[in-house]
């Protein structure tokens, strides 16, 4: 099977999510499946389609820090990006091995990220969690809310993901967390301490496996990870201006928000 690879710079929210939505509308276009690898220009938080803010987030701390928010086209809870290395996987369900639905999904990247961390010398575990205990342990934080295969780390969640499902397809995007950001976590969830944080979470840079700059490196080991447990070959792609056109569209349904604005933070397309 063949996949569209994107590897992107470091790009604003809005832009990020704007991409994530063509490649699904191109994955379920072309039957071909997209895989896009990318970073945020500054911390970024991203919230889940429907989470909701009262509560959950302090706002205030977001906005003392300089951490924007912008709304994600997909379900979960939020993200705190900008020290992760981001994915996102578009296809289509016919004709690939996602054709089964959310649980084939979620099962079968699952493996390739236990292939990924096996190849960074890492002991990885995959735990299924039921409906109703995911719906009991769920929280703000999306690091520490489970999904139906949940990847640990003595216990600890390492892949954070949410998925958007069309009839024909679907977006899947997660967070890989490079280095420790358990102050500022602690700072922006309403009621979570530093000592829940390092107990639900862990990061590669305190892993032992990723040192500054090594990101490069993090990602081709996971392009192997994807061809190899799919079977797959990952071709380059290329950002047309056919492509840049649509996303400049699309990046109009992902505005960023200081903590301070509350109006417009709920997804409409």
């Amino acid at each position: 099977m063949d996949m569209t690879l994107y590897v992107d710079p470091p790009c604003s929210g809005t832009e990020n999510m704007a991409r994530d939505e063509w490649c699904m509308e191109q994955a379920i276009a072309s039957g071909r499946p997209i895989v896009r690898l990318y970073g945020w220009d500054r911390l970024t938080l991203s919230l889940g389609r429907a989470q909701k803010l009262d509560g959950e987030l302090d706002l205030a701390a977001c906005q003392a820090l300089g951490i924007p928010l912008v709304r994600r086209a997909t379900g979960g809870r939020a993200v705190l990006h900008g020290a992760d290395l981001t994915y996102s996987v578009s296809a289509p369900f016919a004709g690939t091995p996602f054709k089964g639905g959310i649980m084939d999904v979620y099962r079968a990247l699952s493996q390739v990220f236990l292939h990924f961390f096996r190849g960074l010398g890492l002991h990885p575990q995959v735990h299924a969690y039921s409906g109703r205990q995911r719906v009991a342990l769920a929280s703000a934080n999306c690091f520490a809310t489970p999904s139906a295969f949940e990847i640990l780390i003595d216990g600890r969640k390492l892949v954070g993901s949410a998925q958007r499902l069309r009839a024909a397809g679907f977006l899947q995007h997660g967070s890989i967390p490079l280095s420790p950001q358990t102050e500022t976590l602690s700072r922006i969830y309403v009621g979570l301490s530093q000592a829940q944080v390092e107990r639900q979470m862990t990061d590669l840079g305190t892993l032992g496996v990723w040192r500054a700059g090594a990101e490069l490196a993090l990602q081709a080991g996971l392009v192997r990870a994807f061809e190899a447990v799919l079977d797959a070959r990952l071709l380059p792609g290329h950002w047309d201006a056919a492509a840049r056109a649509r996303v400049a569209e699309l990046a109009a349904g992902y505005p960023l928000h200081e903590a301070g604005e509350l109006t417009g933070l709920t997804r409409t397309a």
